[in-house]
């Protein structure tokens, strides 16, 4: 995962999100954020995850995946990595379009898929206006990235 990092931009005051349900990612991100001088926020959708994240010295929320909004405002992160399970989530095209919303114009998206998913995915991001979309394998996963193209479509 850490070679994942390297998408961060190297700038100061960087933020960076996470959506998470493997809290030992969540701490080698922790660990990578505070180095670099990165701010980072980290949101799970279930308890379990939340309690083994309370530690962490970044801000953690346990959220509703249904929630209308999971930040309450909009372009605020340059780097989103989705570390939950992506197969686990209600609405696939909600939860994107919420990420869309709080990515800044430019911003990087980061997840792990099923190689059986990517056409699929790939066809979703391309719909709500990420663009420079590709696959990275890593550690034996497949990873799409995708960058936001601007801030005002309409997602």
């Amino acid at each position: 995962m850490r070679e994942l990092f390297t998408i961060i931009p190297k700038l100061p005051g960087v933020r960076v999100f996470q959506f998470t349900d493997d809290p030992e990612k969540s701490r080698e991100l922790a660990e990578f954020c505070e180095a670099m001088g990165h701010s980072l926020e980290v949101v799970t959708f279930d308890d379990h995850t939340f309690e083994a994240l309370k530690d962490l010295p970044v801000r953690v929320r346990r959220l509703q995946e249904s929630k209308e909004r999971y930040n309450q405002r909009s372009m605020q992160f340059d780097t989103i990595f989705i570390d939950y399970t992506i197969e686990k989530l209600q609405n696939v095209e909600d939860f994107f379009r919420k990420v869309y919303r709080m990515s800044k114009n430019g911003g990087d998206i980061i997840f792990p898929i099923a190689p059986s998913r990517e056409e699929e995915m790939v066809a979703l991001l391309t719909e709500l206006n990420f663009v420079a979309i590709n696959s990275i394998e890593s550690e034996g996963r497949l990873y799409l990235t995708a960058k936001k193209l601007h801030g005002w479509a309409r997602v």
